[in-house]
């Protein structure tokens, strides 16, 4: 009864930040004021309906998985292209998760940001980001997915070249929305190597079966390997692992709040959402598992390696405060 209930649910907390960020778009640049407001009243009241539903999806203690196919975008005899949401317990933490870092950067951006020119731009990127967000968390099948994907995708390149009359902040936003290609790329792949495999739009909620994924990994084990290479390129991009790194400083260049939600706590995350999303096929591929803690080995070795030699304010401060400090205490008495 519960399920019947929460699962037509769904495409409502996709409509919410949808709904903002159109009418976000509609107030005028000036109104400074209202325009936070706007934005503090969508996520506000999303956060709200998504934690009231994942409360009511606890409350009867089995934790059920939800999949519901939205509308179709195209039909054949032997093909369907559809737009599918699906909720489990890895939606559920992210949601949870993202609603309420997406809330805290909202008021602090609503102070941060006051009186520049750029704010009502900040606001429509901020909301945007948060649709693309919700659509990659609820997505039931890759093509879902990949729509959010993009959406990310051009919030990113929107904030890293947020000071546009800048050269930096331009060609770093340039370099970035490049790099984010190759996992745009990856992904494409995956969804067009999975319609050869499968023969139809693969749901996640049929990835859960094992014994029908393990008979077709069995029966086409060289393309299964290259589908999850290809989610592996995509996740290492999204999430800045070895050989892709190098495009995280550079999105340090849009304002410090974007840096918080798409560097620093969400965006960065969702490479490794797309894994645990697709875990149920590439965990019966030895390979891929032994590449995958390969990569993230060696990205967590050179990064340590960089923190220990790269110069920081925040570890030279006390030293360039000493000399005023000893200057300060001698003239006690």
């Amino acid at each position: 009864m519960m399920t019947f209930l929460l699962a037509p649910l769904l495409k409502y907390l996709i409509i919410i930040p949808f709904v903002g960020f159109a009418a976000s778009l509609f107030i005028p640049a000036r109104m400074e004021r209202f325009i936070a407001w706007a934005s503090l009243a969508t996520v506000g009241f999303h956060l709200i309906c998504a934690w009231l539903f994942i409360a009511f999806w606890l409350f009867p203690g089995d934790f059920p998985t939800y999949q519901t196919t939205e509308f179709s975008l195209y039909e054949s005899p032997d093909y369907q292209f559809f737009i599918s949401f699906y909720f489990d317990k890895v939606t559920t933490v992210f949601l949870f998760i993202g609603s309420f870092l997406i809330l805290l950067v909202t008021v602090y951006s609503s102070y941060y940001l006051h009186r520049d020119n750029g704010y009502k731009r900040f606001f429509n990127a901020l909301l945007l980001f948060y649709l693309g967000y919700n659509i990659v968390i609820f997505s039931g099948n890759f093509e879902t997915l990949f729509i959010g994907w993009e959406v990310l995708g051009i919030c990113s390149f929107l904030l890293i070249g947020f000071y546009r009359d800048r050269f930096l902040p331009v060609k770093n936003a340039l370099k970035v929305f490049t790099v984010f290609r190759i996992a745009d790329m990856g992904l494409l792949f995956c969804i067009w190597l999975s319609h050869h495999l499968w023969h139809e739009n693969i749901t996640f909620i049929k990835l859960t079966n094992s014994e029908i994924v393990q008979a077709q990994i069995h029966s086409h084990m060289t393309i299964s390997i290259v589908i999850s290479l290809m989610i592996l390129l995509a996740a290492a991009v999204k999430s800045a692992q070895l050989p892709f790194t190098s495009w995280m400083p550079r999105a340090m260049e849009g304002p410090t709040p974007s840096s918080a939600i798409f560097y620093g706590s969400l965006s960065v995350h969702l490479g490794v959402f797309l894994l645990l999303r697709a875990y149920p096929f590439w965990e019966h591929l030895t390979p891929i598992v032994i590449l995958i803690a390969v990569i993230g080995l060696a990205t967590s070795v050179v990064a340590t390696l960089i923190s220990r030699v790269q110069s920081s304010l925040r570890h030279r401060l006390p030293i360039l405060l000493l000399p005023k400090l000893e200057s300060y205490l001698s003239k006690w008495p």
